[in-house]
């Protein structure tokens, strides 16, 4: 059975991944009654996330699916530490700052690859201002100065547009065909 390579499950994950860092944004910028907005766009892009990343890994592609399996699952955890931990009082600032700051290891470690290749600056760009996001909400929820907040805010809008223009670059490629690899190309020459 061969693969449809005009099937690309990166686009969703990113598509929602990026929803949910604009409804920060919002939520950080515009008007904080977009909570509840922003409780069930971490949710769906949770769950597009982490399905979509799984099957970025079932097809292969490890580094995009390690990426949105990993941001998807943590978003999971991020919705059930404000929804269930608020409800057992599990949250506090020194909670959502630890949960936030920590993050900053992974998404380090996942920014590698990018920068070490040189892979395009939508990915490049993606990480550094994930990374200052994370940065400054962890601050925000440690320190509670509310200009932590705002430049959060500015950075999730940030990363939405960069990770947008990640999808962008995917749905680019549907419909063209495949660039042949050199095993293709070796193959044809010899037939």
């Amino acid at each position: 059975m061969s693969r449809d390579d005009s099937v690309n499950p990166g686009i969703f994950p990113l598509l929602l991944f990026g929803y949910s860092l604009a409804v920060l944004g919002v939520e950080l910028l515009v008007t904080p009654a977009a909570a509840g907005a922003l409780a069930f766009a971490i949710f769906v892009a949770a769950v597009g996330e982490t399905v979509g990343g799984l099957w970025e890994l079932a097809r292969g592609e490890t580094y995009i699916g390690t990426i949105v399996t990993t941001f998807g699952i943590w978003l999971l955890g991020l919705f059930l530490l404000e929804t269930l931990g608020s409800v057992l009082g599990l949250v506090t600032p020194p909670t959502l700052a630890t949960y936030f700051l920590v993050l900053l290891i992974p998404i380090a470690l996942l920014a590698i690859p990018a920068f070490k290749n040189g892979m395009g600056w939508p990915i490049r760009g993606a990480f550094v201002a994930l990374f200052l996001l994370v940065v400054f909400a962890g601050l925000n929820f440690v320190l509670a100065n509310g200009i932590f907040g705002l430049v959060a805010g500015v950075f999730a809008w940030v990363s939405a547009l960069f990770v947008w223009l990640l999808a962008v670059e995917d749905i680019l490629e549907i419909g063209t065909p495949p660039e042949p690899s050199d095993t293709q190309m070796e193959v044809s020459e010899t037939s």
